[in-house]
């Protein structure tokens, strides 16, 4: 079975894997920027079940992080090197209603437990170094035979003789028009690397506050984001942009920000379902699929939905997939032609 998985980020890496466990299947990785090239390669690598501003438990999170933590382990095996840190995450409340929710967090699920009256530490909470992550993936999928091609697709017509078809190609989703009946939004975000002096490198934590500092693969960086831009005119970096919005935000939760010394600026589009949370993974036809709408939990479903989309292709049965993001895009496509008409 040839299968054609169009982006290398996170869900196209994980989702090969998971495939090449299968000596049926045979797969090529299709990325004009090559591994890592949108929105994971400048991911910071916070990994944890309380996203978003009311700091609900995320759905799924139990099933979620597990995949996602045997997955990293994977990697380390594989590649003898540390792709995390999994010393925990402090969070800062910014109002009674995030703080009552995670006392109820740390007695209901027990990975969570006061520091100070405004502070929570995410026992639980991984940082992935993403870069190293995402290289060691490549490394595994490219042992099991995976083949990368650094070239652009712009429609899955442009793959005509492979078996099955997978989009996970993030922000570059919206240019298939095959994508068309699908509801999302796009949102650049911008984050800056810092050096962190001597000083403050031991025992420094990753820290979410109103922004958040993830620490880097050595003591001697640190990343600050971020940027959260629903309109924007040009997907690259603007470092003094990004500095006036992040660095007061810092500030606020680390107060020695002052002390670092900002050294570059990247910048990702990031690819929301329009409505909720939950991402999507869609049928266009019984061979080609989408697995996008991460969003900012790429980290946190990459793995689980990728390993569920694999039996599923592999089988020819999505029952395995949560109905919450699996979307019919065969009938809603029929739909909207009935509307049209």
């Amino acid at each position: 079975m040839k299968i054609a998985i169009v982006g290398a980020g996170f869900c196209g890496l994980s989702l090969s894997h998971f495939l090449l466990q299968s000596k049926s299947c045979h797969v090529t990785l299709f990325d004009r920027n090559g591994i890592g090239g949108g929105a994971s390669g400048i991911a910071t690598g916070l990994l944890h079940p309380y996203t978003g501003e009311q700091a609900k438990r995320s759905w799924k999170a139990t099933d979620a992080i597990g995949a996602t933590l045997a997955l990293l382990k994977q990697v380390e095996a594989a590649t003898g090197r540390a792709v995390a840190s999994y010393d925990g995450i402090v969070r800062l409340v910014q109002n009674a209603e995030q703080k009552a929710a995670f006392l109820s967090h740390a007695e209901q699920f027990g990975d969570v437990e006061p520091i100070e009256d405004h502070s929570f530490f995410i026992k639980s909470g991984i940082t992935v170094h993403c870069q190293n992550y995402l290289q060691g993936l490549w490394g595994m999928v490219a042992q099991a035979g995976g083949i990368l091609v650094q070239k652009l697709i712009s429609s899955l017509s442009d793959l005509e003789s492979y078996d099955h078809i997978v989009l996970t190609a993030g922000s570059g989703i919206s240019g298939f028009p095959e994508a068309k009946s699908l509801r999302f939004g796009r949102t650049k975000g911008q984050v800056l690397t810092a050096e962190v002096p001597t000083s403050l490198q031991e025992g420094l934590k990753s820290i979410i506050g109103k922004g958040y500092l993830a620490k880097g693969d050595n003591p001697g960086i640190c990343y600050l984001g971020s940027t959260y831009e629903k309109s924007f005119a040009s997907e690259a970096p603007d470092q003094s942009a990004a500095e006036k919005e992040i660095l007061p935000k810092a500030a606020l939760f680390f107060p020695q920000a002052d002390q670092l010394q900002i050294v570059g600026c990247s910048s990702g589009v990031r690819v929301t379902r329009i409505g909720h949370y939950y991402p999507i993974v869609a049928r266009f036809s019984p061979s080609s699929w989408a697995l996008t709408g991460m969003g900012s939990r790429g980290l946190l479903y990459h793995a689980y939905l990728a390993e569920l989309l694999a039996h599923a292709i592999q089988t020819g049965d999505d029952a395995c997939i949560p109905s919450e993001v699996l979307v019919d895009a065969m009938k809603e496509a029929v739909d909207h032609e009935k509307v049209c008409v």
